[in-house]
């Protein structure tokens, strides 16, 4: 299974963390994480790493992504930029709805529509003690408690294929019909062989009608 410091590694690659080497940019990549997380287990069920996430004054954080990011960035950095993740389909998706969704979002905006969520608020509520400092073991937030509430996740992430969509549609001029699912692309996507048998595939179990796909980085993007 892939680690939270491999997603963050992409995060990196793709400059996401605004105002690097500083305490933003460590924040919106955790806030990145978090999110890509929660996206995972609205479309697929299952979290997208295993690494463990507590609740922190600005929100949810991977202590050892946090802690890398803080004492070694440039060391992060270089390891990032030589980076060539080996991802499922189903990450390079969750990755790409993260990056489409909240990649041009504030860290201190993240930040606080991470407050929004119970499970953060319930985390960081037992994590105090009566010596007025945190304990970070009954801070950690359980995938039980992230899936409670989904559903916030689900229709932000529904909302916005349907607006991709919408936009990719109009721009769009070819496409690839197999076993009734229709396939829209653009004219840079080769259509070949391998993507067809991919497709056949994928249409077997696919729960809409209408999917529009790109190639990002040489992986096939499907919505």
């Amino acid at each position: 299974m892939a680690t939270a410091l491999d997603f963050a590694k992409v995060f990196i690659k793709k400059k996401l963390d605004t105002n690097p080497d500083t305490f933003d940019g460590n924040m919106k990549i955790q806030k990145l994480l978090v999110f890509a997380n929660l996206i995972s287990l609205a479309e697929n069920g299952a979290p997208l790493f295993s690494d463990p996430i507590y609740a922190f004054t600005n929100g949810c954080v991977v202590e050892d992504v946090r802690l890398r990011y803080r004492n070694d960035y440039y060391g992060l950095k270089h390891e990032s930029d030589l980076f060539e993740p080996k991802f499922t389909q189903e990450h390079n998706n969750v990755i790409d709805l993260t990056v489409r969704i909240f990649g041009d979002v504030p860290a201190k905006e993240l930040s606080e529509l991470n407050h929004s969520f119970e499970f953060w608020k319930r985390a960081w509520k037992r994590s105090g003690d009566i010596t007025g400092f945190k304990n970070k073991e009954r801070s950690l937030v359980s995938t039980d408690e992230m899936l409670a509430e989904i559903d916030r996740i689900k229709l932000v992430v529904e909302t916005a294929k349907r607006n991709f969509l919408e936009e990719n549609l109009i721009e769009k001029s070819h496409k690839e019909v197999i076993n009734g699912i229709t396939f829209y692309y653009s004219s840079d996507l080769e259509m070949t062989d391998d993507v067809l048998e991919y497709l056949e595939g994928f249409s077997k179990n696919a729960d809409d009608s209408v999917y529009t796909m790109y190639m990002d980085d040489g992986n096939l993007v499907i919505y």
